[in-house]
């Protein structure tokens, strides 16, 4: 099986997702790595392991969970535009 190939787009993509992180922890909606994976479906390790490896990446499941779960604008997150928090 070939290795997974990681666009820069998608690899954009993943650090938002750790940065969506970020910024729910500085806004107070969460206080650690490991409450925030649990009400997505990931492991803060796996978090960890998106943050730190260009070869991770979260899954679907977890990306709309975020969507739903904290409001965040898919606009954001996958394209880098427009307010972090949905309107």
């Amino acid at each position: 099986m070939p290795a997974k190939q990681v666009t820069p787009e998608s690899r954009a993509i993943c650090l938002r997702f750790v940065r969506a992180y970020e910024e729910l922890r500085y806004r107070g909606k969460v206080k650690t790595k490991t409450e925030f994976g649990r009400k997505i479906g990931m492991s803060a390790s796996n978090l960890k392991r998106i943050e730190d490896n260009e070869n991770n990446e979260p899954s679907i499941n977890s990306i709309l969970l975020l969507l739903e779960t904290y409001n965040v604008n898919p606009d954001w997150l996958f394209f880098g535009k427009g307010d972090f928090i949905r309107k």
